[in-house]
């Protein structure tokens, strides 16, 4: 059909240019009769590719040329010299079509290549969200496996260790005692690390809708769930006036708890100094967990958010290594990001933001900021 449609376009580029030069061998020379080759250069326009619009532009000017020897003499009363500009303005106007129609092309091709590679680009979106969506189903399998298949047999796995060791801790070798030990230990940790690996499967699957979320209150049930350790460790923990936020209060409790336990269990022999404190930047609120603990070269600043990434041993601090992991996630459905700023013997500050609250109107709330202080 295309293939048609051109041929039709050049019959008749062809037609209009004999007629033209036709045209310009009956006028008297002194008036501009290749003009009208411009007309064939806009024609070429239909034509697929740049260089029919050339060949029109150079055959036109050639019969141009052409016509200026073979048209009738011009009349008397008109000078050679106005013979000369009316033919190159009639080149002028034929280049200048040549010009226009072959940068209009070129735009049209550009938007076309440009609307190809956003077609392209849809796809591939469309590909990548099919893939992720495969991917979130293949991980909410795996947290309905972890949270059926596999936590029943190691309960009872775990049970049944430590009624062992309960029973026959005195009655056998050291050895055994120890055997026993190690399994009872090496259940539990299991059993941990499967419900963190949970948790992490369930940030985004299993969160539940954003509400006003009072910060301040947040952190006080994180001190009242960490009480034993606070008092074990001796841990100061202070904070500022912390705001109240949009987000999912279980997962902030989370958030909250795993940071504030972390820097309690990494400290070092001097008693743990946690402060806790907010600052609205930029339409985000900017929260800062400081501690006195034992600090992180800054060349593990990154890998410390990757989930089963450990700097220490589980004998020397224990941990399952998703807990920041699972706050770098926490942090992220809330729309903020997560870092840290840290040196050895020197202490950390982590750093994560939550945009400024909104309403289910859509309309942002000025920061609320609760106004007691407290600290433990």
């Amino acid at each position: 059909m295309k293939q048609n449609g051109a041929k039709q376009f050049i019959l008749y580029s062809v037609l209009l240019t004999i007629g033209i030069f036709i045209f310009d061998l009956l006028t008297p020379l002194g008036i501009a009769g290749g003009v009208p080759y411009a007309a064939v250069v806009l024609i070429s326009f239909y034509l697929p590719g740049q260089h029919y619009t050339f060949a029109s532009g150079i055959v036109g000017s050639i019969l141009t040329i052409i016509g200026f020897f073979l048209s009738p003499p011009a009349p008397s009363n008109v000078e050679l010299w106005i013979v000369l500009i009316n033919r190159s303005l009639a080149l002028f106007v034929i280049w200048s079509g040549v010009v226009f129609v072959t940068k209009y092309k070129q735009a049209i091709e550009q938007r076309r290549k440009a609307e190809d590679a956003f077609k392209q680009a849809n796809k591939d979106l469309k590909k990548y969200t099919d893939e992720l969506k495969r991917s979130n189903s293949e991980l909410e399998q795996f947290a309905y496996v972890a949270s059926h298949d596999l936590q029943e047999p190691l309960r009872m796995v775990s049970s049944f260790t430590q009624l062992l060791s309960k029973r026959y801790k005195d009655k056998l070798d050291t050895d055994a005692n120890e055997f026993i030990s190690y399994a009872v230990e090496g259940a539990n940790r299991m059993q941990r690390l499967i419900n963190d690996l949970l948790s992490y499967s369930r940030i985004n699957t299993k969160g539940r809708p954003f509400e006003e979320t009072d910060c301040g209150e947040i952190l006080g049930h994180v001190r009242a769930n960490l009480h034993v350790a606070i008092e074990k460790s001796g841990a100061l923990i202070t904070n500022d006036h912390l705001p109240i936020v949009m987000g999912d209060a279980s997962q902030l409790m989370r958030l909250f708890q795993n940071l504030v336990d972390n820097a309690i269990k990494f400290s070092d022999k001097e008693a743990p100094r946690i402060h806790v404190s907010a600052e609205a930047k930029d339409n985000e609120w900017v929260f800062s967990v400081r501690d006195n603990g034992i600090g992180i070269d800054p060349q593990y600043h990154e890998r410390i958010f990757l989930i089963f990434q450990r700097l220490h041993g589980k004998e020397e601090y224990p941990g399952t290594g998703i807990g920041l992991a699972i706050c770098k996630r926490i942090v992220e459905r809330h729309g903020g990001k997560t870092w840290v700023e840290s040196e050895p013997q020197k202490g950390s500050a982590f750093y994560f933001t939550i945009p400024i609250g909104v309403h289910k109107s859509d309309a942002l709330i000025a920061p609320i900021i609760k106004a007691d202080y407290t600290d433990y």
